[in-house]
């Protein structure tokens, strides 16, 4: 398999504009409403957007912004962004006041590799909910740990991600049990959306710190799993910025289920342990929603070995010509070792059109795991 290749015949420009609405999935309506609701809660803040300069340098591009998400409410990953307003959503569909004594009657679930089903666990206990995860049989004991500290119960489905997936919807056909998940297969689950709309949060927030630092991204490279996470950010960059985004997918080599649907025009799965030290994208099948609006946005793809990821990884976290070290997790620094790759290679570079004037968005997506569950 090849390592990247465009998607598109020609990249697409980086100043192509809006015609419309820009997607049907996440509209504007759907991202403000989630925008105001978390706006408001009190242990919001914007994340950073570091400038990266050394990295640019070794990269032998323009510029390279990254937008940090290692402390994003105390948890270090952007997805918690998306499973609390996701709950809340779903509470407020049953007509359940969050922290009410009827929280208590229910249970939220959902699949995890680590990031989702923490952020779930954490929105669930400060709503008064009850929390069950489930994960595959290889997922790290040291994230099960962080999860099940965190007031979860995890139940371990003897199989890969996917299977977890389809655990999760079958608990949820019990009425008091709300399944709120980042991945739907089918098109027809609103919480998917509503969590991609708090991911789309992240997009607005970069969209507008960079406008205030004066650029303007011609690539944007976003590690994927099922891809949820990617689609939310670009959608909220577009419309934040006023400029349809072109995006790089990042993925791992065992675990590329959105490059292989992406060629082929339509979701498919990938066969294998799907076995990444990257594990937020150990994902075997693409989330419908998030290959809709990604099948419009993304103009080629990165796909990336583990020894490349710890490579990129370590470097970071020592610190990049001056640039100031970066705390970043397995899966955090996909994205930057997705532009690594792509910059390092002659051929990649050619194909995806990075030069000296190229301007880069990368996100840091998580921290690493605190020292005790290392």
């Amino acid at each position: 398999m090849p390592d990247a290749l465009p998607f598109l015949p020609d990249a697409r420009p980086a100043d192509a504009t809006i015609v419309g609405d820009e997607t049907a999935i996440l509209s504007r309506d759907c991202i403000a409403q989630a925008q105001a609701t978390m706006g408001g809660w009190p242990e919001y803040r914007p994340s950073p957007l570091l400038s990266a300069p050394g990295l640019a340098k070794m990269l032998d591009v323009g510029a390279v912004w990254i937008k940090d998400e290692s402390e994003r409410f105390g948890l270090g990953g952007v997805k918690a962004l998306g499973a609390p307003y996701g709950l809340l959503m779903m509470l407020d569909d049953h007509g359940v006041p969050p922290g009410s004594d009827a929280c208590g009657n229910y249970t939220a679930v959902a699949a995890t590799d680590g990031n989702h089903g923490l952020a779930l666990a954490w929105a669930a206990a400060r709503f008064g909910c009850h929390a069950r995860i489930y994960v595959g049989r290889d997922i790290d004991v040291g994230r099960t740990q962080r999860i099940r500290d965190a007031g979860a119960e995890i139940v371990v489905v003897e199989g890969t991600y996917d299977d977890a997936v389809l655990a999760a919807e079958r608990d949820a056909e019990t009425p008091s049990v709300l399944l709120v998940t980042d991945t739907d297969y089918t098109g027809d689950l609103t919480v998917t959306r509503a969590i991609m709309a708090g991911y789309a949060i992240l997009g607005i927030e970069a969209a507008r710190q960079l406008k205030d630092a004066g650029a303007q991204p011609s690539h944007v490279f976003l590690q994927c799993g099922v891809g949820g996470m990617a689609a939310g950010i670009a959608t909220g960059l577009w419309q934040a910025s006023g400029v349809k985004p072109a995006v790089i997918t990042v993925e791992a080599t065992n675990a590329a289920c959105l490059d292989a649907s992406l060629r082929v025009g339509k979701p498919v799965a990938v066969p294998g342990t799907l076995a990444t030290r990257m594990v937020g994208l150990s994902c075997g099948r693409p989330s419908k929603p998030a290959f809709d609006i990604l099948r419009d946005l993304a103009v080629g793809s990165v796909i990336v070995d583990d020894d490349t990821a710890k490579q990129v990884q370590d470097t970071m976290m020592a610190g990049v010509n001056g640039d100031a070290p970066l705390a970043t997790g397995d899966t955090g620094v996909a994205g930057i070792a997705g532009l690594w790759q792509a910059a390092t290679s002659p051929d990649l570079r050619s194909r995806l059109g990075l030069n000296r004037q190229s301007c880069v968005l990368v996100v840091n997506s998580e921290g690493p795991l605190p020292p005790q569950y290392a």
